[in-house]
């Protein structure tokens, strides 16, 4: 089980790594040296041709409904461990502290 806990946490990392870089790559500039031109070009226009910009804003979407609804789960599931304290608080006045030794 900690295994793939384990190798889930690596692909997560190694995805967002990806996603990082992805995210500067348009910052960055090249300059094109006279060896390389026909292969620049090339690469160029293949990451050119990639909508990152449109892939950005789909990510920070689907990101920022997930976490709304992990928040909603979160405080739903808070809610019920409140009520479940709560109904052991109101009947745990029986003499017993708790730890199985009586008052």
């Amino acid at each position: 089980m900690y295994n793939f806990i384990l190798q889930i946490f690596i692909m997560l990392s190694l995805g967002t790594i990806v996603f990082l870089v992805a995210r500067t790559l348009p910052r960055i500039t090249e300059t094109d040296t006279l060896n390389t031109a026909n292969t620049n070009k090339a690469k160029n226009n293949w990451w050119s041709s990639v909508p990152f910009e449109k892939m950005d804003v789909v990510i920070n979407a689907f990101l920022e409904k997930s976490l709304r609804r992990i928040k909603l789960i979160l405080m739903k599931t808070d809610n019920m461990v409140s009520r479940q304290l709560s109904k052991f608080k109101k009947n745990g006045d029986n003499g017993n502290t708790g730890n199985g030794l009586t008052k």
